[in-house]
C-alpha cells in the first residue's frame, strides 16, 4: 500500500555487541547483519593470507539430526555416505533434487552415536528444511534448526592451527 512502510527485522548473531564495539562496518546478507570488516579490507586480506583471521558465520544454517534414523536419513538425502562415520568427523557432501541438480553443498559431523550437525548455506537453509520435511517418510528421528540459538566462527588462515593452540 502507498505510504506504508515495511521493516524487515534482521537477525543478529551472538557476536554483535562484540562486532560494533570494535568498529565493524554491518551490513545485511541473508537475513542476517553480518560484519564486512573492521577496518582496511586489504590488511585484513593480508592478515589472513599470511598469518589467520577469525569469521563469524553465524549466518550459516546449523540443523542437528538425531535419533535411530538420523543416519538412515542423511544418506538418503546427501551424495556422501554418512554410514560408518565417527564421533569427531566431518564430510562434505551435496544435497540434489530429484533431477540431480544441485540445492546445497553441506557439511555433515558426526557429534555422537545417531547425532550429526549440518551446516549449509543461509540462504538455502529453508528451502532444505522443506525439501527434508517433504523426504522424511517412516524414518524416526528428530531434526533441530539450531541456527538462530548458536553461534559459530571459522578461524581461517595459514596460522591457524598455531592460532587455537595458544
Amino acid at each position: 500500500h502507498p505510504g506504508m512502510t515495511t521493516t524487515t527485522q534482521t537477525i543478529r548473531s551472538p557476536f554483535h555487541d562484540f562486532h560494533e564495539a570494535h568498529g565493524a562496518k554491518m551490513v545485511p546478507y541473508a537475513g542476517w547483519e553480518m560484519p564486512l570488516h573492521y577496518g582496511s579490507i586489504i590488511d585484513e586480506h593480508l592478515q589472513v593470507r599470511r598469518g589467520a583471521g577469525i569469521f563469524d558465520v553465524s549466518h550459516m544454517g546449523r540443523l542437528r539430526f538425531s535419533g535411530r534414523d538420523a543416519r538412515r536419513f542423511l544418506d538418503h538425502v546427501c551424495t556422501r555416505k554418512i554410514n560408518g562415520m565417527q564421533e569427531g568427523q566431518v564430510r562434505y557432501g551435496l544435497i540434489c533434487n530429484a533431477d540431480g541438480g544441485c540445492r546445497d553443498d553441506v557439511l555433515v559431523y558426526c557429534t555422537g552415536e545417531s547425532e550429526y550437525v549440518m551446516v549449509c548455506n543461509a540462504a538455502n537453509r529453508e528451502k532444505l528444511l522443506d525439501h527434508f520435511a517433504t523426504h522424511k517418510g517412516d524414518l524416526v528421528f528428530k531434526l533441530k534448526d539450531e541456527t538462530e540459538s548458536t553461534g559459530m566462527v571459522a578461524i581461517q588462515g595459514p596460522a591457524a592451527i598455531e592460532m587455537i593452540s595458544n
